[in-house]
């Protein structure tokens, strides 16, 4: 599926899936909460159907082609704006999408202004989520490659990806991401979504939570922060320039 038609599902599912939408509209807001406050433009990568901007209106939305929902075109790993320009570049499920994940934190780094912000969600691989994304989700979740390293076989523009790169590079390489990027330091994370997630089906699968069910889930997931690392299946992560 190219990335027209698959948008095109997704739009679908946005507007019959009101458990999608209350789901990623907290995570929307999320993202917006841990935004910099700083001059330039808050720019979404990859922004798929642009729902960003229901929560942020003055978002500069982008991905890889030409989309009913993108303002520009945009390279996430040949960022088109000049050293110091941006306030933010946000990424919704498009970290792991990125082939060089390297290559693009270098152009974060040059492009983001002091104390201009990176704000990530993501994918999370706990021992929990990881084997049922590994049995029941489409994407690829490869823990065993190098956390840094180019990936051949993951291109934004083919939909190919892995769900395991955010848990790899700010997780599992923590040390080896501070060592190379002591200028895009983490400043904050949260690993999140152990039971509504799954249940709600996503955008693709069919949903098993009745819409009745989500709040008191939700409270349930709260009382179980403290055990994310063991059960979380998205994680947000937030990287400050300094």
């Amino acid at each position: 599926m190219d990335l027209g038609a698959a948008l095109a599902e997704q739009d679908r599912a946005w507007n019959e899936r009101p458990l999608v939408r209350r789901q990623y509209g907290e995570w929307y807001q999320a993202i917006v909460d841990s935004l910099a406050d700083v001059p330039g433009p808050t720019v979404e990568l990859g922004s798929g159907i642009g729902k960003l901007k229901d929560f942020k209106p003055d978002a500069v939305t982008t991905d890889v082609e030409v989309t009913p929902w993108a303002d520009v075109v945009v390279d996430a790993e040949a960022l088109p704006y000049a050293d110091g320009e941006v306030a933010n570049l946000v990424l919704l499920d498009v970290f792991h999408h990125l082939a060089d994940p390297a290559r693009f934190l270098d152009e974060a780094r040059r492009v983001l202004s002091r104390g201009g912000r990176v704000v990530i969600v993501d994918p999370y691989c706990s021992p929990f989520s990881t084997p049922i994304y590994k049995r029941f989700h489409h994407e690829r979740t490869d823990l065993s490659v190098q956390a840094f390293e180019r990936d051949q076989r993951t291109s934004a523009a083919t939909l190919e990806s892995n769900q395991a790169r955010a848990t790899l590079v700010f997780y599992r390489h923590r040390e080896g991401y501070r060592r190379r990027w002591p200028e895009l330091p983490i400043v904050s994370d949260r690993r999140f979504a152990f039971l509504v997630y799954p249940l709600t089906g996503g955008f693709t699968r069919p949903p098993l939570l009745p819409t009745w069910l989500y709040a008191p889930l939700r409270s349930v997931e709260r009382a179980l922060q403290p055990v994310a690392p063991v059960l979380a299946f998205r994680c947000l992560v937030v990287l400050e320039r300094r």
